[in-house]
């Protein structure tokens, strides 16, 4: 098959994905959205179905098997590695651009956490140095741990181009979030005019992905962890499979808009699901091709990396903000909350303790997104077709 008939199928999955879930919508609510059914920023959002013991206890039994096999692999058929050395280079010092990161980050992250009131520019765009300068700083450190070998150091036209991928694979997500009926929200969004929120969604959003591929790179650094999951089971699913996943999941963006409850799950897993199938089929590589091989590492660990950072991100979003008498008060139009049925109990930051267990499949989706926006646009990088060898970063 061409390029051409490739990148022609890509667009009209991306486009499956966006649309099916509007037409769900669409005739459930038989062509009369609800009003401010598309507000964006999202400022409030319509009552969830209540908490459910059931539904909580199997979440978290989920939550609980992934713990467990990154914690324990060798009780699922993982077998052992041999010892293996940090890989090590010549003694460098933190480079300039480390700096430069934690003087954005930590002056942003000040600002935010001391609810200072000034200086607007800041508040107004926390994220952009926020999410661009803890890239840096990760950067930074891997840029040491190697002796001077980094994204930024080897290959910066990289993290340039997956910060463009990151914004429009990260708005697809605040897209599909109206059709389950806002699973988070910025209550403090109309500080700012529309359209200026919606600008600082877009440059803001440009960091989100980075900071994934960053955090692979540190990971990397330390041998061991690098090689804990490469000799595990070798699994090659067969092709009725991964038709059936790819159908349900079709389905489920489609159903969306008739259950946004019961499929509020769904936005993170459907998108990464139908896109990986879609490119296997294209004979495009992704990181899952070396699970048949027995090799676990790439898929374990990049969905680690925002499971990291996602935490992280939760604590930033928190600490910038504070509840007196049950009203948020922030300085930070993008203060995030959350809005979820079934599971809205014991909470880590604003977000419910098991929706953490979405930032693993949406770590793995940053890397997929980035395979399919740079084969769409022809754009080169070392990410295409990875070995847990190929280099230090």
């Amino acid at each position: 098959m061409s390029i051409t008939n490739k990148v022609g199928i890509i667009l009209l999955m991306v486009i499956a994905i966006v649309l099916l879930p509007y037409l769900g919508a669409y005739f459930a609510n038989s062509g009369v959205f609800p009003e401010n059914y598309f507000q964006y920023p999202v400022l409030g959002c319509p009552e969830k179905a209540g908490f459910s013991w059931l539904i909580f206890i199997a979440f978290a039994l989920v939550f609980l098997f992934v713990i467990v096999v990154y914690v324990y692999p060798f009780w699922f058929g993982f077998k052992r590695v041999p010892p293996v050395k940090n890989e090590k280079g010549p003694e460098v010092g933190f480079p300039l651009w480390f700096w430069l990161g934690l003087l954005m980050w930590g002056g942003t992250v000040f600002v935010l956490w001391t609810k200072m009131s000034e200086p607007k520019w800041i508040l107004n765009w926390a994220d952009l140095p926020i999410f661009w300068g803890f890239t840096l700083m990760l950067d930074g450190i891997v840029y040491k741990r190697t002796g001077g070998q980094s994204i930024v150091s080897k290959v910066p036209q990289e993290l340039i181009g997956i910060g463009t991928a990151s914004v429009s694979g990260w708005l697809l997500f605040e897209w599909l979030n109206f059709f389950v009926e806002d699973n988070w929200l910025y209550p403090k969004g109309d500080m700012l005019p529309v359209n200026e929120f919606v600008l600082y969604a877009v440059m803001g959003t440009s960091g989100l992905l980075p900071m994934a591929f960053e955090w692979f790179s540190l990971f990397k650094t330390f041998g061991k962890f690098r090689h804990r999951y490469s000799n595990g089971p070798k699994i090659n699913l067969p092709r009725w499979v991964t038709t059936s996943l790819l159908v349900i999941c079709l389905a489920g963006l489609f159903l969306s808009g008739f259950f946004p409850n019961m499929l509020f799950f769904s936005i993170w897993l459907s998108p990464l699901i139908i896109i990986t199938v879609v490119l296997e089929r294209l004979d495009i590589w992704t990181p899952f091709n070396a699970i048949k091989k027995g090799d676990w590492s790439p898929i374990m660990i990049f969905g680690l990396t925002y499971f990291v950072q996602g935490m992280l991100l939760e604590s930033w979003n928190y600490f910038s903000g504070v509840y007196i008498e049950g009203e948020l008060m922030t300085f930070n139009p993008a203060y995030w909350s959350y809005s979820i049925p079934y599971v809205n109990r014991y909470h880590f930051g604003e977000m419910p303790v098991l929706g953490l267990l979405g930032y693993v499949p949406f770590g793995v989706y940053c890397w997929i997104w980035w395979i399919t926006y740079g084969f769409m646009l022809n754009v080169p990088s070392r990410y295409y077709n990875y070995k847990m060898e190929d280099g230090p970063f």
